[in-house]
């Protein structure tokens, strides 16, 4: 099951996974929800009756008895004023923990650099300096993913440009929930920057 978040003020819904903190738009053709075939709010739950299911087609009017239709209605009411919740009332949320974070930080750091080692079984080295600016840009690239956010891309070419002059830079940013070490890997993996053939390849890797 997907949650649905709807913008009261603009025609903006977004669908998230709760299973890994992904978010997709609804004109995102490359969302994995396919099918909608109903949706469940506090006030009732919808059965979709459109022709289309997939989320870039559908019309979210549910007060369009042509489009959804609804299970409690006048001649079936709702038993109460709306439907109970099976979520506390109140959520409770820790202060993260740092300690665990930057041991987490550095194992992924090292996990993934022995992993690349791995993967391309030569001799691979690592640009300390390239990673350290790396490092400067992730807090604003990381506040453009989850705030939307403004951020210069010049700007983050220039940061790391007096350092690698003369050369052809190839690169991404990644933004993973994380869920586990593995999962990380194997998103890096699927880039195949390690792939790369130049005899005079270097690397710059930053973890945040």
């Amino acid at each position: 099951a997907y949650v649905m978040r709807r913008s009261i003020n603009i025609e903006d819904i977004v669908f998230w996974d709760a299973t890994n903190g992904l978010a997709f738009a609804q004109n995102d053709e490359n969302c994995p929800l396919q099918n909608i075939s109903c949706v469940v709010s506090y006030k009732n739950t919808y059965a979709n009756i459109q022709p289309e299911g997939k989320p870039c087609q559908i019309d979210f009017d549910f007060e369009n008895r042509l489009l959804w239709k609804p299970f409690y209605s006048k001649k079936f009411p709702l038993p109460n004023s709306h439907l109970p919740s099976i979520q506390e009332p109140k959520l409770l949320y820790t202060d993260p923990n740092k300690q665990f974070s930057a041991e987490l930080e550095e194992e992924l750091l090292d996990t993934i650099k022995n992993s690349i080692r791995g993967w391309r079984r030569a001799p691979t080295s690592f640009r300390g300096d390239v990673s350290n600016r790396l490092y400067g840009i992730l807090e604003q690239l990381e506040d453009v993913r989850l705030h939307g956010k403004s951020l210069s891309v010049d700007d983050c070419i220039t940061r790391v440009d007096s350092i690698t002059k003369g050369r052809l830079v190839f690169g991404m940013p990644l933004h993973f929930p994380f869920t586990d070490v593995k999962d990380v890997v194997n998103g890096v993996e699927f880039t195949a920057i390690h792939e790369s053939k130049h005899p005079d390849v270097e690397f710059a890797l930053a973890v945040r």
